[in-house]
């Protein structure tokens, strides 16, 4: 993934490259059936489709946690859904803060409110020496929750026009689904063929169609007896389409969205209410906002810290959050149609993710005696 956010602002920045990469992103994808035919770019059938598959994959694996895993006990939900809230309104707060008088910039409110779960899982891989898995589960957590309020923004306040007809037809395939889970059925290719036909829907409604993945994962089986074992079905499923999200989806998505041309931004560009919007509403309002509400939860008795988890470290996390690549790129694109707020918005994002990056990692290596000596001074 880096190395395909690093390629696509490299190419973007040669006139002869430049082309071929437009060229490339704007190569026409059909799919579908019927009247339900969906001709879009490249760059939207990565967007709306093939990220899809990448919330599938998160959203099982959050299903198994919650059912099978460490969120069986539901006070230990309470933590990545009370700070996935924190983390949805400050920064939203934040950058409508800076566009107040920005008629707009204004309609870019939900830019930076949610957390690129893929870069930071890639991040915490790197240090997994320094962290436990109880981390890796509230991120997961948290990212999810974060991720279906960012999504449910984009369906409710970015969605231009709704066709009420193909959100009528959804009903079709979730009833089939419901159907399959009601009876355990253990095939993946049925749940695999209802969900395509689910997404064709979701997506000529109008509403973005990663919500797909989401709804889908909620309706696999998780744990289904046989007669002659068990099978976990989520993880089955979860690890067949592991490998290709890993290294097909996600860097594919970092590749056809991170075009920006510098020799087009200027001064004004970089300190615009709407760059300035995405950069604090990342790297200050999301770490800010998830470690005030932690901190709030954690003071009333109603959540407590992972395992082996201290506050100093806790706030390391909450600034790794501030990465908001995948879908806060996504938001800003359906924001805004001139090319000039368009290239504005990734500035914002690009450095707001990667100075959230810098720090969350610093505090995340910073393992010195004075680590305790800060979580005593919040406590």
């Amino acid at each position: 993934m880096f190395v395909s956010v690093l390629s696509a602002l490299f190419i973007s920045n040669i006139d002869e490259l430049l082309t071929y990469y437009k060229t490339f992103i704007s190569y026409k994808v059909s799919i579908g059936f019927g009247p339900f035919v969906l001709n879009k770019s490249l760059v939207k059938f990565v967007n709306d489709g093939l990220m899809a598959i990448f919330f599938l994959f998160l959203g099982l694996e959050m299903k198994y946690h919650i059912i099978e895993g460490e969120f069986r006990n539901k006070k230990a939900l309470l933590l990545p859904t009370i700070t996935a809230i924190g983390g949805f309104i400050v920064p939203a707060l934040i950058y409508s803060a800076f566009n107040y008088y920005s008629s707009e910039g204004q309609v870019g409110w939900a830019i930076p409110v949610a957390t690129d779960t893929a870069f930071v899982l890639a991040i915490l891989a790197l240090m997994k020496s320094r962290i436990n898995d109880s981390i890796k589960i509230f991120v997961i957590g948290l990212s999810i929750i974060d991720d279906v309020l960012a999504v449910l923004a984009l369906a409710l306040f970015y969605t231009p026009e709704l066709d009420a007809i193909s959100l009528i037809w959804c009903i079709v395939p979730l009833i089939f689904l419901l159907v399959l889970n009601w009876m355990s059925i253990v095939n993946k290719s049925l749940y695999y063929l209802a969900g395509i036909v689910l997404w064709l829907l979701v997506v000529k409604t109008g509403i973005h169609g990663t919500i797909a993945g989401i709804i889908l994962a909620l309706f696999i089986p998780t744990r289904i007896e046989l007669p002659n074992k068990t099978t976990l079905l989520v993880k089955e499923m979860e690890a067949s389409i592991h490998a290709l999200v890993a290294f097909i989806i996600l860097p594919l998505f970092a590749f056809v969205n991170c075009e920006l041309p510098l020799k087009e931004l200027n001064v004004y560009d970089l300190f615009s209410s709407i760059s300035m919007g995405c950069f604090v509403g990342l790297l200050i309002g999301k770490p800010f906002g998830i470690f005030s509400f932690m901190i709030v939860g954690r003071k009333l008795n109603y959540i407590e810290l992972p395992k082996g988890v201290g506050l100093s470290q806790f706030l390391g996390i909450a600034c790794l959050c501030g990465v908001g690549f995948t879908l806060s790129l996504f938001i800003g694109l359906q924001a805004f149609d001139l090319v000039e707020l368009e290239n504005q918005m990734k500035v914002g994002v690009l450095l707001g993710s990667l100075c959230s990056i810098i720090i969350g990692i610093v505090i995340l290596n910073f393992t010195t005696q004075k680590i305790a000596e800060i979580d005593l001074v919040i406590e």
